[in-house]
């Protein structure tokens, strides 16, 4: 019932948005509040959440800000005219040849540029140079629309709000990025090569295209666009800091006598050209913080929890072929109403961050270049003379393609692209055989237990007596010492690990001796350990040894007919499991008095299938440092069953890691 509320509430919002009764700015965090009153969140609580949600999106605020600093830089000073007039002036007459690099040279811009002040600035470049040399109006307004939606792939700023919002990393990200940007290239260039076929008439323009060179702009100083992609790509500088230093070398190159002026005047200019994302994101947050209170998550929960996410199929079919509804600030727009979807999938857990990520990175194709609602799109068609619908209409079934092609690209790519696939048959029916094999024990070690003693006399005489009891019941023991955490499960001719040893403690009364037992399953994973000790006025011997191991192995025995299901599935296939246990990937995270958290991975399990291994230092935990989240938090977490992201040091190399499915048992 609460559910069909907070739908109902979700739809009315999204009415209003869509029919232009209320925007969008004003739109998503009334609706944040009202969700809130729906889904019973007590007032007070509310209230906080509101607060702490309209601060929770500082970052990617001030890199909002300051990426307008330098965009503000770059118009104001002629550096963007001076790169947009060199393009003109070496890309000839041919209105084709001219529109392509011109294309180029927006995508570029708008890597770091954003915000309605540079869509103006540029535009009013870009727009008149190509219509004055051929190209019909809607074609130099729908290219001019699509190669802004090619460089927003890889814009900084909007890269900060995914990594802040959903926690990933931007090595996550980056090979889908280059594959999504491909497709869309690809896109823009059947889409001019078309139009330009089709439109023989020419444009016509009642205002004279100024292209005369911007004066004192040097050279060197036309890298100032490029020169934040360097700094956080390569050098994997904060955003902040990247266009700060970028907007000071912009100053310093044009107008090194006038550097505090430019950067005063182009900040509070940068600062009007953002207000309306500024005031998007403090909405934003609001809805995020919503998502994740105890009552919001449980009244959504039915939404996520038929597990439509992992279906590759429906995968495709929503953020592909359903992706126009990222238009109008609608359910799939995460500037919009959608972020209320988003965020959920994110804080259920029903999808992996990434795979979430890369898929709203599909659908804002769309929404970037086609939403008659962006105020992008309002100021192009009223420049160019274009009727706003005729721009939808014409990019629309190239953008959608485009969504199409990469959700594909996320089902038949996760593991090239994330590390693991979280489909759950199609595509990853292989890997799921593979997961399997590495998971299980094969056929012919069922039943087989290897016993393995620590070196010492008594661990060995122990390791005997252990191996001998467990030949008289449903296994078949051996001696051997191997380490069961390397490697997989496939070739493992054991379903089952025994590792015995001895501890001898001095006692004014004797000698203390304790006989250990660890029942550990094919992978190295724990299943139970017992001890049992005896004091002894002269020194132990082996038989003494041999007496305590055998009231271990009963004890072990006693266990395995206590919980005869997970003994069952341990001897038979080398994992103790049962039904009804909770989705697990199989690893551990530990602190070690380096004061590093590491790694216990079960070898093939999940996590190990993921690419986490024993030992790893983990220095961020969904794009957190772990001790953002504190010891023992970061530590519960590897037992929540949630796909979480890992970045990872391992001889000395960083590696970005993400969780796929768990295991269930069934």
């Amino acid at each position: 019932m609460i559910a069909a509320l907070v739908l109902v509430v979700f739809l009315a919002f999204a009415a209003l948005m869509y029919l232009r009764i209320v925007p969008a700015i004003l739109a998503v965090p009334v609706m944040a509040v009202v969700m809130g009153i729906v889904a019973l969140v007590p007032l007070p609580q509310l209230g906080t959440v509101m607060v702490a949600g309209s601060a929770s999106l500082a970052p990617v605020i001030v890199t909002v800000i300051f990426g307008a600093l330098l965009g503000r830089v770059t118009l104001d000073t002629g550096i963007a005219r001076a790169i947009v007039n060199l393009a003109a002036e070496y890309g000839g007459e041919n209105p084709f040849v001219l529109s392509m690099v011109l294309c180029a040279v927006v995508a570029l811009l708008f890597v770091t540029f954003a915000g309605l002040g540079a869509i103006i600035m540029v535009g009013s470049i870009v727009l008149p140079i190509m219509m004055t040399t051929g190209v019909p109006r809607k074609v130099a307004s729908t290219l001019f629309l699509m190669a802004f939606g090619l460089g927003f792939i890889f814009n900084i700023t909007n890269w900060k709000f995914y990594t802040t919002t959903f926690g990933v990393t931007q090595g996550q990200l980056t090979w889908y990025s280059i594959a999504l940007a491909a497709v869309d290239l690809l896109a823009l260039v059947i889409y001019a090569v078309v139009s330009f076929r089709r439109e023989r008439d020419y444009a016509t323009w009642a205002v004279r295209a100024e292209t005369a060179k911007a004066p004192g702009v040097p050279a060197w100083a036309l890298i100032a666009p490029v020169l934040p992609i360097l700094l956080y790509f390569v050098l994997k500088l904060d955003p902040v800091i990247a266009f700060a230093l970028s907007a000071v070398y912009a100053a310093l190159a044009t107008r090194p006598r006038d550097v505090v002026k430019v950067l005063v005047a182009a900040a509070i200019r940068g600062v009007e050209d953002v207000a309306p994302a500024v005031i998007l994101f403090v909405g934003i947050g609001m809805l995020l913080a919503l998502t994740k209170t105890p009552q919001f998550a449980g009244a959504l929960k039915p939404v996520v929890a038929s597990g439509w996410a992992h279906n590759p199929i429906a995968f495709v079919a929503i953020f592909g072929i359903l992706s126009p509804l990222a238009l109008y600030r609608g359910p799939l727009n995460p500037f919009g109403v959608g972020i209320a979807i988003f965020t959920v999938l994110l804080t259920s857990g029903a999808v992996p961050p990434v795979i979430l990520v890369a898929a709203i990175m599909a659908v804002v194709q769309v929404q970037n270049v086609c939403d008659p609602t962006n105020t992008a799109n309002v100021w192009v068609a009223n420049f160019t003379g274009t009727p706003i619908d005729e721009i939808t209409k014409r990019t629309l079934p190239y953008q959608v393609a485009v969504a199409i092609a990469a959700t594909l690209l996320i089902v038949a790519g996760a593991t090239s692209f994330f590390g693991s696939s979280p489909f759950r048959f199609a595509i990853p029916a292989a890997q799921a055989a593979t997961l399997d094999a590495g998971l299980l024990a094969p056929a012919g070690a069922a039943g087989r237990v290897l016993v393995a003693a620590d070196g010492s006399a008594p661990a060995r005489a122990a390791a005997d007596a252990v191996a001998s009891a467990l030949n008289a019941g449903p296994t078949r023991a051996s001696r051997g010492r191997v380490d069961p955490n390397v490697g997989d499960c496939s070739d493992k001719p054991f379903a089952a690990y025994v590792q015995v040893t001895s501890t001898a403690f001095a006692l004014i009364e004797g000698t203390d001796l304790d006989i250990g037992i660890a029942l550990e399953d094919c992978g190295g994973w724990g299943v139970g350990e017992w001890h049992d000790h005896q004091v002894f006025a002269r020194p132990p011997t082996d038989a003494d040894a041999r007496t305590l191991a055998a009231s271990g192995v009963a004890r072990l025995q006693e266990w395995a007919q206590t919980h005869a299901d997970r003994a069952a599935n341990l001897w038979r296939v080398g994992l103790a499991y049962a039904a009804g246990d909770a989705p697990t990937y199989y690893y551990a995270l530990f602190k070690t008095v380096d004061g590093n958290m590491r790694t216990f991975v079960r070898g093939g399990g999940p996590a190990y299938a993921a690419g986490l291994r024993t030992n790893d230092i983990v220095d961020k935990l969904d794009g957190k440092f772990w001790w953002e989240y504190g010891t023992f938090q970061t530590q519960s977490r590897a037992y929540d069953g949630k796909p979480h992201s890992f970045e990872v040091e391992r001889a000395g190399k960083i590696l970005d890691l993400q969780l796929g499915l768990p295991f269930v048992a069934s």
